[in-house]
């Protein structure tokens, strides 16, 4: 894989360490490795997406008759498809920026262009036909600029986000789009296409160097949840599940990542609401812990969902009726896994697999999704065809090297509990491999994570 050129002249950041060794006050040491861990992290962020861009989006753009993509972002409102080629460092100042990629067809490499302002130095290798660094217009604005372009490459089909169903295709406002109006007139804007097919099948092709990056963040992710629901942060009887949501949060700061989307921790707990407890509550003995939790590493998430017994004093493991179920939610791991074939619809997923735990007398519910570049990623969902909520995504066919979360839950009586009603949801980081098969990023959780409860008058140990 090639590498991009060094952003910053390594000499800077000798003096950044001299200068923190000389004035502790303004940069510890340790900020400094910081500083270097953060910059190793975004530049192979950096360099993995540009190579995706080199080498597939071309052929994408061709399979799908897409002659132009166009790209339109502002201050203040970037489009979420910016950050595949790059991130939103890119546009957050360009008062009104096209991003644009140009397919002239042959053997000709695909031209990859911005009109624009302010764009930051790192941008130009995914844009390196940029003129003037980026200072593409002035009180003129971007319209003739845009339009000469345009016509003088004069596209069949132009392609913008702009999708009904598809929310990571449909970054342009109703004000950009008929800025696009004005700018280029009814010749080119009939040759408007949704770029929400080009779209899913750039981002859901991924590449081994994408898949690299999410194994290594989902492993990171069952490592953090690993401790948060130990002894390490739990004292029964003391601890409550915000401050666990709160060491969450923390480690993510410390860490220097960042959070896929806010965390939640409920309580479950015989004669207690079945759906459970989401606010500060005390965590007890004889409790039962769910949490849904994700990152992002390197402009990739995970989506994790884990369930977590607090044993009883003298408890060495959970009572029969909850292992009986966390190893009906196994079992539908399995068959969730076996159904993710590339060429099956998101919705035809879930019917079979649902079908399938049925048949073993398992009560399930399937939810599963793409994940990757977002929580919940441009491709396929095993989810309801509810076009209202969830568009066409249950539409969408599986493909392979997509990235998926495995959700789901399974529901029954504990008769430790009295009989009373218990739902676990379950959700494990996967992808789908060029040969049909399902393979695991980390884990899958095997079985109940147990927090040890203290006898009276012993101390937990520090």
């Amino acid at each position: 894989m090639r590498r991009i050129r060094p952003f910053y002249h390594p000499a800077s950041l000798a003096a950044l360490a001299v200068a923190a060794l000389a004035s502790p006050a303004i940069l510890g040491a340790q900020d400094v490795g910081a500083t270097l861990e953060v910059r190793e992290r975004t530049e192979r962020e950096w360099s993995v997406k540009l190579d995706k861009l080199e080498t597939t989006l071309q052929d994408h753009m061709r399979a799908n008759g897409v002659d132009m993509w166009l790209i339109l972002s502002r201050e203040n409102d970037p489009d979420p498809v910016v950050r595949l080629f790059g991130d939103y460092w890119s546009t957050w100042a360009g008062h009104r920026n096209a991003f644009i990629f140009h397919d002239p067809g042959g053997n000709r490499p695909l031209e990859r262009i911005i009109l624009g302002t302010h764009v930051r130095g790192h941008i130009l290798p995914f844009f390196p036909d940029t003129p003037g660094a980026g200072h593409g217009y002035g009180q003129e604005g971007l319209a003739p600029h845009l339009r000469e372009y345009i016509q003088a490459r004069d596209p069949e089909v132009i392609a913008i986000n702009r999708s009904r169903t598809i929310t990571m295709a449909d970054g342009l406002s109703l004000e950009g789009y008929q800025y696009l109006v004005n700018a280029l007139g009814p010749e080119y804007t009939s040759r408007f296409v949704s770029s929400e097919p080009l779209l899913i099948d750039y981002v859901s092709h991924r590449t081994p160097e994408e898949l690299d990056i999410s194994i290594e963040a989902s492993w990171i992710t069952w490592n953090i949840l690993e401790r948060a629901f130990s002894n390490e942060v739990i004292t029964p009887g003391t601890t409550t599940n915000e401050d666990v949501y709160w060491w969450l949060l923390q480690q993510v700061a410390d860490q220097g990542l960042e959070l896929n989307f806010s965390p939640s921790i409920t309580v479950h707990r015989q004669g207690s609401r079945s759906f459970g407890v989401h606010e500060d509550e005390v965590i007890q003995p004889g409790d039962v812990l769910h949490v849904d939790f994700g990152i992002q590493v390197m402009g990739i998430g995970t989506d994790q969902q884990k369930q977590i017994y607090i044993l009883r004093p003298g408890e060495t493991e959970p009572p029969a009726g909850l292992e009986a179920l966390f190893a009906q939610s196994k079992r539908m791991a399995e068959i969730i896994s076996e159904e993710l074939q590339p060429g099956v619809q998101g919705r035809d997923v879930k019917a079979r697999a649902e079908a399938r735990g049925q048949e073993e007398d398992i009560t399930n519910l399937v939810y599963s999704h793409a994940q990757g570049s977002w929580v919940h990623d441009a491709g396929a969902w095993a989810i309801a065809d509810w076009p209202e909520r969830y568009g066409d995504h249950p539409r969408e066919p599986v493909r392979a090297t997509e990235f998926w979360s495995v959700e789901y839950s399974v529901t029954g009586s504990i008769p430790e509990w009295g009989g009373q009603s218990l739902s676990m949801g379950r959700e494990e980081d996967g992808w789908v491999g060029t040969d049909g098969t399902f393979h695991w990023m980390s884990g899958p959780q095997q079985e109940l994570w147990t927090v040890r409860s203290f006898e009276p008058g012993e101390r937990p140990r520090s």
